[in-house]
C-alpha cells in the first residue's frame, strides 16, 4: 500500500517521506509524513490525506480492518532522516545524531554531516571537534538542526 500512496501523491506534486502505523487499543494511526520542493502547506496536507482517505477506503488496506486516524504531516525544520538518501540530500547541513551505542565514546553527535558512504554516516561533531564516521545502522534518530 506504501508504493500505492507514495505514487499516488507523486502525482499530486508530494513526496512521501515516511509512513507509521501505530496500533490502539480501539484505534490505530496511520501517519503520513510528506514533503516537496519549498516546502508543504496546509493544503498540501488536505490534498495529500484525501488521496490517501480514497486508496485506503478502496482497498480495505488496513489489516486487520480496524477504526483508524490518518495524520499527515509535514517534516517540520527538524526533519529526521530516516533513510540513507535522506542523509544523501541533507549533506552539507548540521545533524544531531543519537546512536544505539557509543562510538569511539560518544552516544550523541552534533555538527555537520560531511558524507554518506555506502552505510555510514560521517559527522564533524561540533562539541569535540572530532570526525566521526557511524553505521547508519547503529543511528537511533538523526534530526536536522535548524538555521535561523
Amino acid at each position: 500500500m506504501k508504493a500505492q500512496i507514495a505514487a499516488a501523491l507523486k502525482e499530486r506534486g508530494l513526496e512521501l517521506s515516511h509512513m507509521a502505523w501505530k496500533a490502539g487499543a480501539k484505534r490505530g494511526v496511520l501517519t503520513l509524513t510528506i514533503d516537496k520542493e519549498g516546502g508543504v502547506s496546509m493544503a498540501d496536507c488536505e490534498v495529500a490525506s484525501r488521496a490517501a482517505s480514497e486508496l485506503l477506503d478502496a482497498e480495505g488496506a488496513v489489516v486487520p480492518p480496524t477504526e483508524y486516524s490518518l495524520e499527515v504531516e509535514s517534516p517540520g525544520l527538524d526533519r529526521p532522516l530516516w533513510t540513507l538518501d535522506d542523509c544523501r540530500r541533507f549533506t552539507g547541513r548540521r545533524v544531531a545524531v543519537r546512536l544505539n551505542r557509543k562510538v569511539d565514546g560518544a552516544g550523541r553527535l552534533k555538527g555537520i554531516l560531511e558524507s554518506v558512504d555506502t552505510d555510514a554516516l560521517t559527522v564533524l561533531d561540533e562539541d569535540q571537534n572530532r570526525r566521526y564516521t557511524v553505521r547508519f545502522d547503529d543511528v537511533k534518530l538523526a534530526r536536522l538542526v535548524p538555521e535561523f
